[in-house]
């Protein structure tokens, strides 16, 4: 049963997110010739404050 985990920031909607944990289980579901309901995928959602990206936090670059 695969599990994937997508990190980034939590500036995504949750229409977004639906989208996005749909679109990701087909294609990992055909990958492993599986059901779709054997797979699962965490959304991790993190503060611009949280992350940095060239040396910097997401939350100074702005």
């Amino acid at each position: 049963m695969p599990v994937i985990t997508i990190a980034g920031n939590d500036g995504i909607s949750i229409e977004k997110k639906r989208k996005m944990v749909e679109k990701v289980s087909q294609v990992v579901a055909e990958a492993y010739d599986l059901p779709i309901d054997a797979i699962t995928v965490l959304v991790e959602a993190y503060p611009k404050e949280s992350i940095g990206v060239a040396g910097k936090l997401l939350s100074d670059r702005e």
